[in-house]
């Protein structure tokens, strides 16, 4: 799987209001089902995402997830083989200096590591990972020099 062929598969946009944050769309192939799965079951979900836990606000299977995540609320949905994932904070000095491009890297990764996964294709050409960091920073900033900082930061 080329990971940047992944960057134009996912819809994105920046929430600028009362809270911040991204979100941030992707159409899979496998069904909602392997997709909740995927998400929801802790050994799969460790796989892909990495160890993570989270306090559960609403659970509705194969439609909602709503989470606390990291000072703030994570909202997954499934529907019709699309995954939708925002994830709002209030605004903090990471927001002020990354802007979107932090967190929605993070995000855009997370989806990108979730297609491999239900791919079972975990292969990457070399320097494809930097190159996708620098496209991703690409795509969430309006400011450049938020965007290197980024990218700084996920290269380190």
């Amino acid at each position: 799987m080329n990971l940047l062929e992944q960057i134009p598969l996912v819809t994105r946009r920046v929430l600028d209001d009362d809270t911040v944050g991204v979100s941030l769309s992707r159409s899979f192939t496998a069904s909602t089902r392997e997709l909740w799965e995927a998400v929801t079951e802790a050994d799969r979900r460790e796989i892909w995402f990495g160890p993570a836990e989270a306090e559960v606000h609403a659970c509705e299977p194969e439609e909602l997830l709503r989470l606390d995540w990291e000072g703030g609320v994570l909202e997954i949905t499934f529907a019709d083989r699309t995954l939708t994932l925002t994830h709002t904070f209030p605004r903090d000095g990471l927001w002020d200096t990354y802007g979107p491009a932090l967190a929605g890297i993070d995000w855009d990764t997370a989806l990108a590591s979730l297609a491999l996964h239900l791919a079972m294709d975990a292969e990457s050409d070399e320097g494809e990972e930097e190159t996708f960091i620098r496209r991703l920073a690409e795509e969430w900033s309006v400011d450049k020099q938020q965007a290197q900082r980024a990218v700084n930061l996920f290269l380190e």
